[in-house]
């Protein structure tokens, strides 16, 4: 039980990461706001059952690790993405005036 205190980690990401990012994800690929907090507290429920599933089934490393990965890096560089055409396209308008 002293694990849980230390928090959620998954595969050696801490939820208060993976979290955030997965539901700023979901949100991008249309999941309206009034349902955000419930989609969180529906990852946190998956990022907590996956750890749990990983420490208790070695085997399943393998395939968690590619699936979250691909959830991470995934929607962290449509987030940069985002961010770079935002700055890009607003300097890209600051210099043709």
């Amino acid at each position: 039980m002293e694990e849980f205190g230390a928090g959620i980690v998954l595969l050696g990401v801490p939820a208060m990461i993976a979290v955030p990012l997965i539901v700023e994800g979901l949100k991008r690929l249309g999941l309206p706001v009034r349902y955000a907090t419930l989609a969180a507290v529906l990852v946190t429920g998956g990022v907590a059952a996956l750890a749990e599933a990983v420490r208790n089934w070695p085997a399943l490393t393998p395939l968690v690790r590619v699936v979250f990965a691909a959830l991470l890096v995934g929607f962290s560089a449509s987030g940069v993405y985002s961010q770079a055409r935002y700055h890009l396209g607003r300097r890209s308008a600051d210099d043709a005036g």
